[in-house]
């Protein structure tokens, strides 16, 4: 073909060209020259083996090319530079053995390729020069391994299918030259070990796994950490058990970062264990839709769905549940679609519904259930019921249910299949539900009569002792408020850096090795901020009266420790301190004074003015030798009180 004389665009509304299934085994250059406005261009089912650089030239408008189902297994470089505006390109079934990047050099726009089953066992490690390119489909190839090398340039990529490449080794550091990732597909894998390969990619939205071969790996429950983005995650059929959920030594889910995510997939997996991994879902707070259908589930813990709130689909179809802790669904309340259908269920618990103020569709169709209890709680927003298939017990303690049945606006699914068992009245064995009219069994219940009359006469009753008794009662009631909920106490606004002195410490001279072997270390390790403190007579103001003197310190210390043993409290000077002390506690309404008593000091011998400090409650603290808890004990009381001065509300008569 002399392409020099041919006339330019001699196909001006052509948009759409389709070659496929014909005989065409090549394609000469500027063949198509012409086709101005052809935007999509069909020459797949043919028998190409190979193309030119320069097949699509002239192809100034080309969009979309498929050349499907040809003979193609290596193409030239810069195949498809000419078409300057070629955004997708589909090479699915064809015999191309190795991946060149390079054939898509100079295709600056686009932005999809398929290769689906052509037979691509090898990605050579050759950089992109197709940065636009945002989807990559290479499902049901012969891929092997795959590492950051294959990828790089894909600094756009958003869309990665791998599916079906069934022996494919997949690197730890596979994404790490597509950080733009939002979507991948990798099902149908033979075997896949989770090593933190998506722990970094901020971006992803959708990961689907599913349908392993065999039982997924997980090394570790540190997977999502950072992948917070992540809104569908599919583990569908990939063989994990419960154990999987949750790493048992730090209690941390599988799931933790995953704080986006809305859909979560897990049907047909092994989690017989499920009721021993409370925590798994604990993170997920923004999930809407959960699907744990046909996982060998036998119980569920009451607060597997604890933080569940925003959840509106639930499924736990096809399981082998008998019973259903009755607050197992208490904080579901956006739950709308609950599937409990094809499990073994025979109970259903008066308040398991009571939590969920929203539900719309119930399905509770073949299981055990014979009879639903009078005051079972049934959310009044329920829209479709399904209880097909289930052993129902006709008999007066069904009564109430077949009623509410009949009043209700709640579409009942498959009525002809809801029938009554063989322990039902005898008339009605293998009869629909239907056939069941209470007001022909069940006369007047009279227990209920009797129950309800004792019931009022009671409430009557008790009315009447509260209110004849009810000051007694109040008084009561305030004491056991101050019991539970405790009160507030009213401290001093300063602390001790207000004061000039942060700790006065008073003793006698023999007491004082205990001054330098046990007080002085712990102030130096565990409480160097306080800088000011005086240490006994030695700390007094020189050339004042000692009394004078005495009572300056208590005045500006902020807290005034004095140790007491068998000799101090006989100690005339020593007790006329702890008076002063006591005074200035008076005077200014703060507990500023703590006791310390280096030994046991027999009551008898106790000084009048100590054991009256120790009937109110006022701050002590005793000393224990050889005994290293004890004496940490003592120390963090010892803190303790240092924090604040509590205000008084009394005085002490001194």
């Amino acid at each position: 073909m002399n392409t020099s004389e041919k006339p330019r665009d001699l196909f001006p509304g052509i948009t759409k060209l389709y070659l496929s299934r014909n005989e065409l085994i090549s394609i000469p250059k500027y063949a198509l020259d012409g086709f101005e406005k052809l935007q999509v261009l069909d020459i797949g089912f043919n028998h190409l083996s190979s193309l030119h650089n320069e097949s699509f030239c002239g192809l100034k408008s080309l969009v979309n090319l498929i050349l499907a189902a040809n003979k193609i297994k290596s193409l030239p470089r810069g195949s498809f530079a000419c078409a300057e505006k070629l955004e997708s390109i589909d090479l699915s079934h064809n015999d191309i053995s190795v991946l060149d990047p390079q054939w898509f050099d100079g295709s600056h726009r686009l932005s999809t390729l398929t290769f689906y089953q052509s037979n691509i066992d090898d990605i050579k490690n050759i950089p992109w020069n197709a940065t636009n390119l945002q989807t990559l489909i290479l499902k049901n190839n012969d891929l092997h391994s795959v590492n950051k090398k294959k990828f790089v340039g894909l600094k756009n990529l958003k869309f990665l299918d791998f599916s079906m490449n069934k022996f494919l080794d997949i690197s730890v550091d596979a994404f790490e030259e597509t950080c733009s990732l939002e979507k991948i597909i990798m099902q149908n894998l033979d075997k896949f070990t989770m090593t933190g390969l998506f722990r970094n990619m901020h971006q992803l939205v959708f990961l689907d796994m599913s349908y392993l071969h065999s039982r997924l790996k997980v090394t570790s429950c540190c997977q999502f950490s950072y992948t917070s983005a992540l809104r569908t995650l599919d583990l569908s059929r990939t063989k994990i058990k419960a154990e999987d959920l949750v790493q048992f030594e730090s209690n941390r889910s599988l799931f933790s970062g995953l704080v986006s995510l809305h859909t979560l997939q897990l049907q047909k997996n092994f989690f017989n264990d499920f009721h021993l991994v409370p925590n798994a879902f604990t993170p997920l707070w923004n999930l809407r839709k959960l699907n744990l259908t046909g996982c060998h589930i036998q119980q569920i813990d009451l607060g597997v769905f604890r933080n569940l709130t925003s959840l509106t689909y639930l499924s736990l179809a096809a399981n082998f549940i008998r019973i259903i802790p009755e607050k197992a669904f208490q904080d579901l309340h956006n739950l709308r679609t609950l599937i409990l259908k094809f499990n073994s269920i025979t109970v259903i618990e008066k308040q398991l519904f009571s939590g969920t103020s929203s539900l719309q569709n119930l399905y509770l169709h073949g299981n055990q259930i014979s009879t639903i209890d009078p005051f079972t709680s049934i959310p009044p927003s329920l829209k479709l019921l399904t209880i097909a298939n289930n052993p129902f017990t006709c008999t007066c303690q069904l009564a109430w249910f077949r009623e509410w049945l009949d009043k209700v606006d709640t579409t009942v699914d498959h009525r002809s299949e809801i029938r009554c068992s063989s322990t039902s009245f005898k008339s009605l064995k293998n009869q629909t539900i239907w056939s069941f009219h209470p007001k022909d069994y069940c006369g007047v219940n009279i227990y209920l009569i009797v129950g309800v009359s004792f019931a009022i006469v009671t409430v009557l009753t008790l009315s009447v002792l509260v209110y004849q008794k009810r000051w007694w009662l109040n008084h009561k009631l305030f004491l056991l408020k101050l019991a539970i909920i405790g009160f507030q106490e009213i401290i001093e606004n300063q602390g001790p850096e207000d004061y000039e002195y942060q700790l006065n410490l008073m003793f006698r001279e023999d007491d004082e090795w205990w001054i330098n072997d046990c007080m002085k270390p712990f102030l130096q390790e565990r409480m160097p901020h306080l800088e000011h403190i005086v240490f006994g007579d030695n700390g007094l103001h020189p050339g004042s009266f000692y009394l004078n003197a005495i009572y300056d310190v208590i005045e500006n210390s902020y807290k005034t420790v004095l140790l007491l043993s068998n000799q101090s409290v006989e100690d005339t000077w020593f007790m006329t301190k702890l008076r002063m002390a006591v005074e200035h506690m008076n005077d200014t309404k703060l507990e500023k004074v703590i006791l310390i008593f280096l030994e046991d000091i027999d009551g008898d011998h106790l000084p009048y003015l100590v054991r009256l400090l120790l009937s109110r409650n006022k701050p002590y603290l005793l000393w224990v030798d050889d005994d290293a808890d004890g004496q940490e004990l003592f120390w963090a009381k010892f803190e303790k009180s240092m924090r604040a001065n509590r205000e008084m509300n009394n005085v002490i008569p001194v």
